[in-house]
């Protein structure tokens, strides 16, 4: 299950992964937003009764197009706790494909223009 709680900042990141045609990019399938959005609401699978085991919280982070994130899973008291948390970043030419540069801070293993999950 994915919560989304800033609306506003969500909408605009789609719009603008389309605008670039990086949303649902084929060729791009690793690091496409829908695609990375995709696998973090999937994150943890559901129960027997088809009831998430996880939930993902997705907010907005201080880098340009990027989400903070934090997965939580539902105790046996039915409350739901924290299991870890991370980032949703967009990497491209703004911070030298992932090489670590502002304004991401991030590392990526090969240049990447796209959505990569860090945590």
């Amino acid at each position: 299950m994915l919560v989304i709680e800033n609306q506003q900042h969500y909408d605009e990141t789609v719009a603008f992964a389309k605008n670039v045609g990086l949303y649902d990019d084929p060729g791009n399938k690793n690091n496409a937003l829908a695609n990375r959005l995709a696998y973090l609401e999937k994150y943890g699978g559901k129960d027997e009764d088809g009831a998430d085991r996880t939930r993902v919280r997705l907010f907005r982070d201080f880098a340009p197009h990027s989400f903070g994130f934090v997965i939580e899973r539902k105790t046996t008291a039915d409350e739901w706790a924290r299991l870890f948390e991370g980032g949703l970043l967009y990497h491209g030419p703004h911070d030298g494909n992932g090489s670590g540069a502002g304004p991401t801070f991030a590392v990526t293993l090969e240049p990447t223009a796209g959505w990569s999950i860090h945590t």
